[in-house]
């Protein structure tokens, strides 16, 4: 009886079983990958921090440099106000050039520099306040960018520098360029623009509030210009300019609606859901875009065959289009719709559908058979506005049918066997739609 009872002690002391080794290697490696993760993070956010910690102190080098800079003359002010935009002008070493990047513990960190006169006082865009000049201060924004897992990075930092009296002299009046972006209210940063006039050419750079301000030393007339690629003006060109009398002692500003350049992809698709087969007619139709603030009616036309439409500007409320360039093949012309606006965000591009209305023709003999190889035209009956009034639908094939499509509008499907009259509307309920031409009377 003892003997039973001390081997079942001795049983019970045994090692693990294999069950439970298993899961203590899980919960192990459970531990170990979050004891892992969380070690990875906390270096990670380590680095991050030391590299923020960096960008800061070369934001605050840059100003402190610049300060010095601005006092060491008379002539400094003007001559750091000169370039309203430089990148990396103070190496870290010597015989490192201007414009490189400045390199901390294997970082490669850049520092760009905006500098902007504020000439209706602090805290006060120059393109907000009104037309008289108090004495002018240099408003200056430093903003160091780096890459940190692929993602870029920044810090800012910003101050005011304020000329000693008498240094500014030389300076009669101000003209700025206040750059709006296509909604109207977001200003439009770091464009080039030019200004050329009775006191000579400069160029500066419109700072985060969308603002180039330029000094000038003699008053009169200045062109103000933009000209930048890849953005369009409201007119929808590229290049746009003003022009402005500038008296002493005043700013005059010139408003600009700039913005980057919208692009459409215009691809031709038959409405409903007819499946292949359907013929594009030839030529391929011209394309209508629409929108109020367009000029000439608010429509903008594009040859058939045009593939892409770039430098548009892109309006908030986007663009309605169409197939067709005459007055008939509007939607709204039929009692249609011209369906919900096309959206282009500023530098973007979008895909357009042009529709055409899909439809069956058939084309019949005196004894009511089908005609095999036999042209189909299709003519507008009413012509007006019309790059294209006539298409080539296609040749019938051994049913005497031909599948293609139009534009809105009323048309008359033709061939050697005679002629049908087709309406196209936009509110049809259901394509396609068939028609007949010959047969018996």
């Amino acid at each position: 009886m003892r003997l039973s009872i001390w081997r079942q002690a001795l049983s019970d002391d045994e090692g693990l079983t294999l069950v439970e080794m298993m899961v203590s290697l899980v919960i192990l490696a459970m531990v170990s990958s979050g004891f892992a993760y969380g070690l990875t993070n906390a270096m990670t956010a380590t680095r991050g921090d030391r590299a923020r910690i960096q960008a800061s102190n070369l934001a605050s080098r840059e100003i402190e440099t610049l300060r010095n800079e601005f006092s060491a003359s008379k002539s400094a002010p003007l001559e750091i106000a000169a370039d309203s935009r430089v990148t990396n002008p103070h190496p870290l070493e010597e015989e490192d050039p201007p414009g490189d990047p400045l390199v901390l513990d294997n970082m490669p960190f850049t520092v760009t520099r905006t500098v902007e006169w504020l000439t209706g006082g602090v805290g006060t865009s120059p393109c907000d306040g009104g037309t008289l000049v108090t004495y002018p201060s240099l408003g200056v924004n430093v903003r160091v960018s780096w890459k940190e897992g692929g993602v870029e990075r920044d810090v800012e930092t910003n101050t005011v520098l304020t000329p000693p009296k008498g240094t500014l002299a030389t300076i009669e009046g101000f003209i700025a360029a206040k750059v709006t972006g296509a909604d109207g209210v977001t200003r439009v940063p770091w464009l080039p623009v030019s200004l050329n006039g009775d006191g000579g050419s400069q160029t500066r750079i419109t700072a985060a509030d969308g603002c180039a301000v330029f000094a000038l030393t003699s008053p009169g007339d200045y062109t103000v210009s933009l000209d930048q690629p890849g953005y369009v003006s409201i007119e929808g060109t590229q290049a746009i300019s003003r022009v402005e009398t500038v008296e002493p002692g005043t700013i005059q500003v010139l408003p600009f609606s700039y913005d980057k350049a919208a692009t459409i992809d215009l691809e031709y698709v038959f409405l409903g859901s007819v499946g292949g087969g359907y013929a594009i007619p030839d030529p391929l139709s011209a394309v209508t875009l629409f929108n109020a603030g367009l000029p000439e009616m608010g429509k903008r036309e594009f040859a058939g065959g045009t593939a892409t439409v770039s430098g548009l500007w892109p309006y908030v409320d986007g663009y309605s289009l169409w197939a067709g360039t005459c007055a008939m093949n509007d939607p709204a012309a039929s009692g249609g719709s011209r369906g919900n606006p096309l959206i282009v965000p500023p530098g973007e591009t979008v895909t357009g559908e042009v529709q055409l209305a899909p439809f069956i023709v058939t084309v019949r003999d005196a004894a009511d058979e089908p005609v095999v190889g036999e042209d189909v035209i299709a003519l507008a009956e009413d012509p007006a506005g019309c790059q294209e009034a006539e298409y080539a639908l296609g040749r019938t094939d051994d049913q005497g049918q031909v599948q293609s499509g139009l534009p809105f509008g009323r048309w008359t499907l033709r061939s050697a066997s005679g002629e049908v009259s087709a309406i196209l509307a936009a509110n049809q309920d259901e394509y396609p739609l068939t028609f007949s031409i010959g047969g018996l009377e």
